[in-house]
């Protein structure tokens, strides 16, 4: 099988009680004919077509027996995850019902980033929790509209207003700024840092925000900006943050890839406040924010640099809980793609608990204990600054 870039995006669904695999099956195998993205096969030249549907199985895998079940279905998922995929043949996604115990069961979907984004992954997960319940619903709008949108725009003068927005924003070419020296390419496997925080923090987030007037999601990407002028001493930093590119489009029940990664240019000037940090990237994001489905490997191209931007601000703000015929479920991402340098992810919690932050790093370019002590050191700050009695107070440099 001919390897292919390492883009998947991997995800679990826990689910406590029994699981009838049968009906499950049948779920699965509805949204998978529905979502036509996971049918698709790409030629070397770039051209993309949609197959017909090939016969699916729901895989079934059971380690109860295991001295560590939950270890062993780990071990499982990653052992699934180091196979290449083939664009050209497929599959490109592969489904399993992993039996942990007689209570609990995981549902495991890898699917390539070319087929699925997270929010395609989202709308799969949505359907055969539907679909499984005994929800008819309504079933996946269909792909070709979304290509043919696609395909309109790279010819429209919007793209062409978009370039040149980027083009000029960008003249100057500046230099991304990392935590660590030198570059790599982009690694699919990655080393990993996770930490979940109380529920508490997304309100002291969301308090500082309400301070500031602008989101959650704003003050900690100002959080990291502020982290990375702390270490580095630089005066401009620039964050890739991923957009779903959805709005307004035929793509909003279509399970496939849409999103793109947003070079934003932050100032960060020495005794930058959080409420000044957060703002400012409010009203960045918001500038750049109709520009964004102009794709930045595109960009990358034009303006000849090996790189847009240094570290990668996720903010996965949904938060969803899923039923399998009463029995709730969390779903869990195990691996977010390829990662060039660092990924920060924050995720905003879900069924009441608190947010979670991956630090995925590039192993050429980090070691675990790296990515230990920046996460902790990041996490400082980000507790520390929702405290100050006026977030217009300089943040630590």
């Amino acid at each position: 099988m001919p390897a292919a870039p390492r883009t998947t995006s991997p995800s679990t669904s826990t689910s406590r009680g029994p699981v009838d695999h049968d009906r499950f099956e049948a779920a699965t195998r509805r949204a998978v004919a529905e979502a036509e993205a996971l049918h698709m096969r790409f030629a070397v030249v770039g051209c993309q077509d949609v197959v017909a549907v090939r016969p699916f199985q729901l895989e079934t895998v059971d380690v109860s027996a295991s001295p560590d079940p939950l270890s062993a279905a780990l071990a499982w998922m990653r052992s699934d995850l180091a196979d290449p995929v083939s664009l050209a043949e497929g599959p490109l996604f592969r489904q399993a019902l992993i039996t942990v115990s007689a209570e609990r069961v995981l549902w495991y979907h890898r699917s390539h980033r070319i087929a699925l984004d997270r929010y395609g992954l989202f709308l799969m997960d949505r359907r055969v929790s539907e679909l499984y319940s005994g929800l008819d619903g309504e079933p996946f709008d269909p792909l070709r509209p979304v290509v043919d949108e696609d395909v309109a725009y790279a010819l429209s003068a919007g793209w062409r207003r978009d370039r040149r927005f980027w083009l000029d924003r960008f003249a100057d070419a500046p230099m991304p700024i990392s935590l660590v020296e030198g570059t790599a390419s982009p690694s699919a496997g990655v080393l990993r840092r996770t930490v979940e925080l109380p529920r508490t923090a997304l309100e002291d987030w969301a308090e500082v925000a309400g301070r500031c007037r602008t989101s959650w999601s704003a003050v900690v990407i100002a959080a990291v900006a502020a982290y990375l002028r702390h270490v580095t001493g630089t005066s401009e930093v620039v964050l890739g943050v991923p957009r779903m590119c959805r709005r307004r489009t035929a793509a909003l029940n279509v399970p496939c890839s849409t999103s793109n990664t947003m070079p934003l240019r932050v100032l960060t000037p020495p005794g930058a406040s959080l409420t000044e940090l957060a703002g400012d990237i409010a009203e960045e994001v918001k500038v750049c924010q109709p520009h964004e489905r102009y794709r930045s490997e595109l960009l990358r191209h034009e303006l000849h640099v090996p790189r847009l931007y240094g570290p990668v601000v996720d903010i996965n703000p949904i938060s969803y809980e899923l039923a399998f015929d009463h029995h709730p479920a969390v779903a869990h991402t195990l691996a977010a793609g390829p990662v060039e340098d660092l990924t920060i992810t924050v995720h905003g919690g879900q069924g009441g608990s608190g947010p979670r932050i991956d630090f995925d790093g590039n192993p050429a370019l980090y070691s675990g204990d790296d990515l230990t002590v920046h996460q902790q050191a990041f996490l400082d700050l980000l507790e520390t600054a929702p405290r100050s009695p006026d977030p217009r107070e300089p943040l630590p440099h």
